[in-house]
């Protein structure tokens, strides 16, 4: 028998910024819950209306009806569901902290789960934490809500049953999967059936990330809006790298770039090539290059692959390096330094850009003289800002798709085949 239902603990007991806090023990009394958090504001939300109606003079039959009407409006402010795997403690605190960090810009229903033991006896537990801020009369309360849910047994093996009942209607829905991707299991696919759009980490993909790439695009063909936390990192190097061909003498000689080394930060024996295979995807297909044959480690530790711009091959070598740079350059795979030449006798020309302290520096080179140079200041390591912008766009990234697709395609893996990774609301990134 379930145990009967709680009434809505509010810790806040003043007229402003109401907060709640509850605990649930099914499906069914946490869909319950909310319903009874959101009633109870309604009300409040009403009779503070009338009240001040009242306290002016106005005298409109009609205020109670219109005010009832305009009470789900008032009450939420939520642009989205935002819905979290996170199964360990210290993703919980991540996305805890991610949700409260944008509960201004995007006031969301976030749906933490915390699936474990799969193996085991099914059990459910909720925590409901919610909260309003409450402007004025003329304004809409902006409500979050943080719903963790930590799910035992069958339930963990199936997440979108359990987010379903959950889901806010007509909101977009958002998945966010921290860590690493198993984008071949079928919770996950299920999942994303369920989302308008799926976002992600690939630098924090296991091992060398170069199979979770090719599951990544597959994902992309079958109709998944994926947004990489990785690839927005880039934009910065990828941006000096082509600003550096925006000059007059350098602008002819970005078709004949014959050679492009990449240098990844190497922590210890840890070896992560998604962020340079990536950065290297976006080159080939910027430039047209097509593979001819894919990465391979050599005996000195680097990976080379050979790419082929019209008759000419271009090698493409990945060097993992110590670097003495501190702050996230330390994590594996970060980029340290791009450097794209081209080795025609008697105009040699070199593209570099290098990780300094807490900026990028890029220099070009042409016969042996510096013609250009620029840098970009390094923001903090914090995935915050790159949630924020994969929430405010709701269609998919072309160049980021071309990019990946070249990209897998250097790491020698499968990439978009016919094997469905999503359904319905996923396909074309909106319901």
């Amino acid at each position: 028998m379930a145990p009967p239902l709680t009434l809505p603990v509010r810790i806040d007991g003043s007229a402003v910024d109401p907060r709640w806090d509850v605990e649930a023990a099914s499906l069914g009394e946490t869909v319950t819950q909310l319903s009874r958090i959101w009633g109870t504001l309604a009300r409040e939300s009403l009779g503070r209306r009338l009240s001040e109606e009242a306290a002016e003079g106005a005298e409109d039959p009609d205020a109670a009806a219109e005010a009832s009407r305009d009470l789900h409006v008032r009450t939420r402010a939520s642009v989205l569901t935002l819905v979290v795997v996170a199964p360990t403690p210290e993703t919980q605190e991540r996305a805890l902290a991610a949700v409260a960090a944008l509960a201004s810009r995007h006031p969301s229903r976030a749906i933490i789960l915390a699936p474990f033991d799969p193996d085991g006896p099914s059990s459910f537990r909720a925590h409901i934490h919610a909260s309003c801020q409450i402007p004025d009369r003329m304004s809409a309360e902006v409500c979050t809500e943080e719903i963790l849910l930590r799910l035992g047994g069958e339930l963990a093996a199936h997440l979108a049953s359990t987010v379903a009942p959950l889901l806010i209607h007509d909101l977009p829905v958002v998945v966010w999967w921290p860590d690493d991707v198993p984008f071949e299991s079928p919770v996950l696919r299920e999942l994303v059936g369920t989302a308008d759009r799926l976002f992600v980490d690939s630098g924090a993909f296991h091992g060398d990330g170069l199979e979770r790439l090719a599951g990544m695009s597959r994902a992309i063909g079958a109709g998944v809006v994926v947004h990489d936390v990785a690839w927005m990192r880039l934009l910065a190097w990828r941006e000096l790298t082509a600003g550096l061909f925006d000059h007059p003498i350098l602008r002819p000689e970005v078709r004949s770039v014959d050679a492009l080394r990449i240098d990844v930060a190497r922590p210890g024996d840890q070896v992560r090539l998604t962020r340079a295979v990536l950065f290297a995807g976006w080159v080939a297909a910027q430039l047209g290059w097509q593979t001819v044959s894919p990465l391979a480690e050599g005996p000195d530790g680097s990976w080379r692959a050979t790419a082929r711009a019209g008759r000419r091959e271009v090698p493409i070598e990945i060097r993992p390096v110590t670097s003495g740079v501190d702050g996230p350059v330390r994590g594996a795979g970060s980029l340290v330094a791009v450097d794209l030449e081209v080795r025609r006798a008697g105009r040699p020309v070199r593209a570099r850009v290098t990780r300094q302290e807490d900026h990028l520096l890029a220099t070009a080179e042409w016969q042996g003289a510096q013609v250009a140079r620029r840098a970009a200041r390094l923001e903090p390591f914090d995935e915050m800002p790159f949630l924020a912008e994969a929430l405010d766009r709701s269609g998919g990234d072309r160049i980021f798709a071309r990019a990946l697709d070249q990209a897998v395609r250097l790491s020698g893996r499968a990439g978009v085949d016919d094997r469905p990774a999503g359904r319905g609301r996923a396909n074309g990134g909106s319901r």
